[in-house]
């Protein structure tokens, strides 16, 4: 057993149930939880954002403004998708970890888990995913809050399979369409998965479950590379199903005795829309699907 409980790093893409995992290891007081450390959205701080997660940070800074501003080195869109941190990125995270064990969920780590493991050697890496056909559904379906909401709504589901386009809620666009295209593109080819160019009209669920198989295929092969015994490769549908088992099996890897985690609001996870859609399996075999993953995910029916 280790004398200090070990760091945990959960990475994930956005819309993977990070938050839920989160808000469980908040629970444990021995850890300090940050949720998205590199989010640029913390520039504002000490405001509380929207969904309130910031306590651990607003605490960390108004102990010393100046201090956490000199720290405080988020990673932007046209980030997200390289291999490494910077120095200045580096050296934030390891401020946030100087002191006290932390637990923290990264949305803009596809590539950089060797970084991770470089400024955290000892730490463990869960890797957090969602089914492809859910992570997409919620990237293609987000309507609330807009003004035409009822429209947009029925807009969204006509066109689920579709449009190329309107997927942006999240920055999934950015990152699969947009300015950021050739850089994700060279990532994902990196494990074998054709991103198309930007200027080439496919699905844009076809893009979506391209960039969850590389971000899949990344993490399942560098998690255990570099972090060995203590990664932990986790669907957020079996953590829904027994969180207190899969919680349990986190604090194992971290050297430590499982806490009491009120896990009674846990809801079983959403399986996305028409996810047995015979046409979520045709966009994954065009998204880089192989046959042992199509059997994994998208099964077929029996004839």
């Amino acid at each position: 057993m280790p004398e200090t409980p070990r760091h945990i790093a959960v990475v994930a893409l956005r819309r993977s149930g990070t938050t839920t995992l989160w808000r469980l290891l908040r629970q444990d007081r021995r850890y300090r939880c940050y949720d998205e450390p590199f989010s640029p959205l913390l520039e504002d701080l000490p405001a509380e954002g929207k969904k309130q997660v910031r306590a651990e940070f607003i605490s960390l800074f108004n102990r010393g403004p100046a201090e956490f501003r000199a720290a405080y080195a988020p990673i932007r869109r046209h980030e997200e998708t390289t291999r490494t941190l910077t120095a200045a990125q580096k050296s934030y995270l390891r401020f946030l970890a100087a002191e006290t064990p932390i637990a923290f969920d990264e949305t803009r780590c596809m590539g950089k888990i060797a970084e991770l493991h470089d400024v955290l050697p000892e730490a463990v890496l869960v890797h957090l995913y969602r089914h492809p056909a859910a992570f997409a559904t919620s990237h293609l379906l987000p309507s609330e809050g807009h003004p035409f909401w009822g429209l947009r709504a029925l807009f969204n589901r006509r066109t689920l399979f579709d449009r190329s386009f309107g997927y942006n809620g999240w920055g999934m666009e950015d990152l699969s369409r947009t300015d950021c295209v050739e850089t994700t593109r060279a990532l994902l080819a990196e494990v074998g998965v054709p991103l198309p160019p930007r200027s080439e009209r496919v699905p844009a669920a076809q893009r979506l479950l391209a960039l969850w198989l590389g971000a899949f295929r990344l993490a399942e092969r560098e998690g255990p590379r570099h972090f060995g015994p203590r990664f932990l490769s986790l669907a957020f549908e079996d953590l829904c199903a027994e969180p207190a088992a899969r919680l349990a099996e986190i604090h194992a890897l971290a050297g430590i005795a499982p806490s009491g985690v009120d896990v009674s609001g846990i809801r079983p996870a959403s399986p996305g829309l028409a996810g047995s859609d015979p046409r979520w399996r045709a966009l994954a075999v065009e998204a880089g699907f192989d046959p042992a993953e199509l059997a994994r995910f998208f099964p077929q029916e029996p004839a």
